[in-house]
């Protein structure tokens, strides 16, 4: 089967990852400023666009979060029925509107899912067929006033799942919801290096939105293989200032095969052009040349190129062992067992969501290591989503009770912390995540990093967009269980290279994806 040589033209990702890298030098040089006047706005509206109201008073799920993590990586039944409600508690949870704060004379919206910057550039849309209160169409999904806008009538899903390749977890799908990125909101304030951040901000979302789903019963499956083009068409976006990013198949007890499109339900196998405007997002935008050439280059162009990655995912899944993907050992006979036994009974995810932040200050105070245990256990399971484990996780341990201070390999299938590094590392901690305190005052400092290049010749620039996808899930992941177990837990970015050497001998040739500070927080004050 042929593959087209752009997806494989992997100077794109090689590129596109050197030239974004944080360095000492490089965060310190250039004129890069926040032009405030110019702020993108964080809301898509379509003004024109009829609107269907979602209810408002949400009873969200007492399902403990834990839990919920578990059951939304494991396929599972679907038992639960995707009407109106449930949707609307789904989307809540995903993409919703939290709270809002007003500092000055700036009003700040937070979100359900952790966002680089708070900046908030991932959109979601959706496909719906019969769903009691929902016309069938293609919607998107407003969390300033928690609306649907139909931006399509008909059933759209036959459509979405031929650009899938006829991905079965897409063809029986009661609803597929579509997310994409508008990069300027991020690139606003990160320039070409947002690329990076957008795919972290799926990632979060995602891990929200599986959790979310399997409260509800409803099974969640993510797909990364799709034929762009035919995505951005349906969505009516241009591919370069919004791109699409994954989509996730929602499938209740009663989803059994292709939907059929009967009348007054059909959709045209092609969308004509998308007529509906939607408000200008700043006065002007700056375009990033590398961000663009990246996502051009790794995008799938054919319904042949898409079935083969996902072919391919699906073998590479499917043959892994209890011990597959599993980093070389480094010999140390310096190992412990986790086990998050004594954790007890953690918040509900509809709970854990509505107090979820970004701490913002950490008190150097020693989590128990069961607590770590939980953390490590929520990040360490591989989402249903069609390609392989792509990243590993390491960690810096300041402060955890039985757990000896230093640089360890987290071996997610046995659970065991493997001991790279003996010894008080707050300060290089602190360094590697741009000087910030958190690293250093945070009880662990978590590591996702990959082997890029290993990564990029398996799934071409593809992969490079998937490995980002991945950390962000497991990120998220650790969000989640942080907040359940009354942590705090912060994002955080990285000097690249400084951050491979540190972990050098194990993983010198690895690229760290994005760092999770966890720990007590030292106030209240999160965002």
């Amino acid at each position: 089967m042929a593959v087209s040589e752009g997806n494989f033209d992997l100077e794109a990702a090689r590129r596109f990852h050197e030239v974004t890298k944080h360095s000492y030098t490089s965060v310190r040089a250039g004129d890069h400023y926040l032009d405030w006047d110019n702020e993108p706005f964080k809301f898509k509206i379509y003004p024109q666009a009829p609107e269907i109201a979602l209810p408002r008073e949400l009873s969200l799920s007492r399902v403990p979060t834990l839990t919920a993590l578990e059951r939304g990586s494991a396929p599972a039944a679907p038992s639960g029925t995707l009407d109106m409600e449930r949707l609307a508690r789904i989307l809540f949870c995903t993409a919703g509107l939290t709270r809002t704060r007003r500092v000055g004379d700036r009003d700040y919206h937070f979100r359900a899912a952790p966002s680089a910057g708070a900046l908030y550039p991932i959109e979601v849309y959706l496909a719906t067929g019969s769903i009691d209160g929902v016309a069938a169409g293609l919607h998107h999904f407003s969390p300033a006033d928690l609306k649907l806008r139909m931006l399509r009538e008909g059933d759209w899903r036959v459509a979405i799942s031929r650009a899938c390749a006829e991905n079965a977890g897409v063809a029986s799908a009661t609803c597929v919801l579509l997310l994409s990125a508008i990069f300027w909101r991020s690139a606003w304030k990160y320039r070409a290096r947002c690329y990076r951040y957008c795919f972290w901000d799926t990632g979060t979302i995602l891990a929200n939105l599986t959790a979310a789903a399997a409260a509800e019963a409803i099974d969640a499956k993510i797909v990364s293989a799709f034929v762009d083009s035919e995505i951005e068409q349906l969505l009516g976006i241009d591919g370069d200032r919004e791109g699409a990013v994954c989509l996730v198949a929602l499938n209740d007890h009663g989803s059994t095969a292709v939907p059929t499109q009967t009348s007054g339900a059909t959709a045209p196998a092609r969308p004509a052009p998308l007529t509906l405007d939607s408000v200008p997002l700043s006065n002007g935008e700056q375009r990033y040349d590398e961000l663009v050439r990246l996502h051009c280059a790794s995008k799938l162009r054919s319904r042949a190129e898409t079935e083969q990655l996902f072919l391919t995912g699906l073998e590479a899944t499917s043959d892994q062992s209890e011990e597959a993907h599993q980093p070389p050992s480094t010999g140390s006979s310096r190992t412990l067992q986790l086990s998050p036994a004594g954790v007890g009974t953690a918040l509900g995810i509809g709970e854990t969501i509505l107090r979820r932040g970004s701490t913002r200050i950490f008190a150097r105070k020693p989590i128990h290591s069961d607590a770590l245990a939980a953390v490590l256990c929520a990040a360490g399971r591989h989402p249903r989503i069609d390609f392989p484990p792509l990243t590993d996780t390491y960690l810096i341990v300041n402060a955890v009770e039985g757990v000896e201070p230093g640089a360890y390999l987290h071996r997610r299938q046995s659970a065991e912390l493997e001991l790279l590094r003996a010894g008080e590392l707050r300060a290089q901690a602190g360094y590697l995540c741009l000087e910030q305190s958190l690293g250093a005052d945070c009880s662990a400092l978590i590591c996702f990093m990959t082997d890029l290049e290993r990564v990029i010749r398996a799934r071409g620039n593809r992969g490079y967009r998937e490995t980002h996808l991945e950390a962000g899930i497991l990120a998220g992941n650790a969000y989640l269980a942080a907040y359940a177990l009354g942590l705090g837990a912060s994002g955080l970015t990285f000097y690249d290279d400084d951050t491979s050497d540190f972990f050098t001998g194990h993983a010198k040739q690895k690229s760290p994806l994005l760092m999770v500070a966890v720990g007590i927080p030292a106030t209240a004050r999160t965002s």
